[in-house]
Parts: C-alpha cells; sequence; structure tokens
C-alpha cells in the first residue's frame, strides 16, 4: 500500500526548530554585551571630555588665583590657616568650669544653696556642700541630680546631717566624660 503523497511531503521535510534556552542565552548576552559597549563609548567618548574640560578650567581658575594674589599673601594665608586649625586643636582640648554654673543653676531646689564648691575638672568631679530647709529639699534635690542621666555619670553622698534647723548635705558628682570641654559646650 502507497502513502499518500501529503504523508510523504511531510516525512521529507526536516522538523522545524524551535528555539531553545542557548538561544535565548545568546541573545541575552549579545543585549547586555551591545549596552555595555553603549555605555563604554558614553562614557569615553562624551563624559571624560566634560571631565577634562571642568579639570582644565579649574586650573586655570587656581592660576589666576594665584596671579592675582602675591606669594607672600599667599604664604601669609597658609600661615594663618595653620594658627586657626592648631588654635582649633588646643581649644578641644582645653577644659572649662563655666559650664558647670549654668548646669548647677537650673538643677538647684529653690530651698537649698550651697556652702561648699570643688570643681576638679581634669576627673570631671563637683564636691557641693549643701544647706536645705527640710529633709524633703535634701531629698529632691538629690533626685535632681541623679536624674540627669546625660551629664552625671555617678552621684554620692557622703554625709547628711541636721543641725541649728536645718539640713546639711555632702554630694559628689562625677559628671560624664567631655563635659567640661570648652569646645562641646560652645556647640550646645
Amino acid at each position: 500500500m502507497a502513502l499518500p503523497q501529503k504523508v510523504i511531503e511531510q516525512l521529507g521535510r526536516e522538523p522545524a526548530r524551535t528555539p531553545g534556552w542557548s538561544g535565548q542565552l545568546l541573545m541575552f548576552a549579545g543585549t547586555i554585551f551591545f549596552i555595555s559597549l553603549l555605555v563604554y563609548f558614553g562614557l569615553a567618548y562624551g563624559y571624560r571630555p566634560y571631565l577634562d574640560s571642568e579639570t582644565q578650567r579649574l586650573k586655570d581658575q587656581l592660576q589666576s588665583f594665584s596671579q592675582k594674589v602675591p606669594v607672600e599673601k599667599q604664604t601669609q594665608l597658609a600661615a594663618f590657616y595653620s594658627q586657626l586649625a592648631n588654635l582649633q586643636i588646643i581649644l578641644a582640648k582645653h577644659n572649662s568650669a563655666s559650664p558647670v554654673f549654668g548646669w548647677l543653676e537650673k538643677n538647684t531646689e529653690t530651698n537649698v544653696y550651697f556652702t561648699k564648691f570643688i570643681l576638679t575638672a581634669a576627673t570631671n568631679q563637683l564636691a557641693l556642700g549643701g544647706i536645705a530647709k527640710t529633709m524633703d529639699d535634701v531629698d529632691q534635690q538629690l533626685v535632681d541630680f541623679a536624674s540627669q542621666k546625660d551629664t552625671v555619670q555617678r552621684l554620692s553622698v557622703s554625709s547628711i546631717s541636721f543641725s541649728n534647723g536645718v539640713w546639711q548635705f555632702d554630694v559628689v558628682l562625677t559628671f560624664q566624660p567631655g563635659f567640661f570641654l570648652a569646645v562641646a559646650n560652645l556647640t550646645k
């Protein structure tokens, strides 16, 4: 029995090729390659000349500035800047007692006054001797000092006594490191 002509033609033809993953991968790699080339040439022939022209413009400005300002003035300016930088370094390490007065004024109870004030800025300690009308005033003063966690690192009470109708107390406050630095307190 003979096969129909239509079936013979279909068998004689090669099967249709369907694109597989390798063709898609090649297409993706080619696209990335051409994008990379476009970016490279864009940077090499577009952005580089712009950067070179900006660099040249800044060099020209620097050259014109150096021609306008004499060398001796430039030397004086550099020396002055160096002095300012050194002064800033020295001030950054300098302890100042002034911040404690404002802090003490803000954090003192109305019925309390101090009779002893010993400041040791090198160890960040302040020893105070105080007098209060009532024990509640002493308690409130100590609570106020203890609640200042951002400035007071440690609080130690050495004595509390009652004499001559008033309460006397001695306290030592240890402040956070850097509380007495002059430059740090200028920015507050």
